[in-house]
């Protein structure tokens, strides 16, 4: 005789959870996708961030930013490279588009953002807001 047990409402929810977060972190989900996702840097001084990302062989013409909310979204293309008549024995090397999302503190200044490709680094800058001061008032 086979006896089924009833699933317990938390047993379902850890199997979808379980699903899920498999899927946010199946880096073959990743791979599949048309985009790279390119790590980033973040760093902070008094008056601003800086964001610097790796771009190796990446042209300063084929790297775009835009804002989108309070959003930050770096995006850029590569191009393959032309190996006509030559066999590939490995591959390593990704040539597919990249794009990175990277949500803005609330205190930086959308209107002073800054980006510099140097060397297949990108650093981009954004300055904090200025923090007013409080302001007496006098009572006449």
């Amino acid at each position: 005789m086979n006896i089924r047990q009833p699933k317990v409402i938390t047993d379902i929810f850890q199997s979808n959870f379980d699903n899920v977060l498999h899927e946010i972190l199946n880096t073959q989900s990743i791979k599949d996708n048309q985009v790279n996702l390119p790590k980033v840097n973040i760093y902070e001084d008094e008056k601003s961030y800086h964001i610097k990302t790796v771009m190796p062989g990446v042209d300063k013409k084929n790297v775009s930013l835009s804002l989108d909310n309070n959003t930050l979204i770096i995006f850029g293309t590569t191009n393959q490279e032309n190996n006509e008549g030559l066999t590939l024995l490995k591959s390593e090397i990704n040539f597919k588009d990249f794009k990175r999302r990277i949500a803005l503190p609330k205190n930086s200044d959308q209107q002073s953002i800054s980006a510099n490709l140097i060397n297949g680094v990108l650093e981009v800058v954004i300055k904090k807001k200025q923090k007013i001061k409080p302001k007496s008032i006098i009572v006449k």
